[in-house]
């Protein structure tokens, strides 16, 4: 099966997806994966802690299901260990603003394609305008 050009860009860049969710962790991690990521996908704190600091991801992505003072600290060595870096929240809560600690925030609901252009560095279409 052929994927969509604008998943296919992504291909081998490694995320580390860390939450507390195991179900909602099991299917963002499908869909990563067919999107062409290498993924390493856990709930555990210690493991969220011991890859960041192995410094052997490119993306963080943090689900809102996490502590947030946990998030921030993670965040913060996340981005110590790997400058370049980008790190991306998913949320189902309403925020004011992007916590500055994060280069994207995404809304659960916004669906798959706006999780991977986040991860992308890139803007949805219908959130450029």
């Amino acid at each position: 099966m052929k994927q969509p050009d604008s998943l296919s860009s992504t291909f081998k860049r490694r995320v580390l997806s860390a939450g507390a969710n195991a179900e909602l962790l099991w299917l963002r991690d499908a869909v990563l994966r067919y999107a062409g990521f290498e993924v390493f996908t856990t709930s555990n704190q210690k493991d969220i802690v011991g890859e960041v600091q192995a410094g052997r991801c490119d993306i963080l992505l943090l689900c809102h299901s996490l502590d947030e003072g946990f998030r921030h600290d993670v965040a913060k060595q996340f981005r110590e260990s790997r400058p370049t870096g980008r790190i991306v929240s998913i949320t189902n809560d309403k925020v004011s603003e992007i916590p500055p600690y994060l280069d994207a925030l995404v809304y659960g609901i916004e669906g798959p394609e706006a999780l991977i252009a986040a991860l992308n560095g890139k803007e949805m279409p219908d959130k450029a305008a």
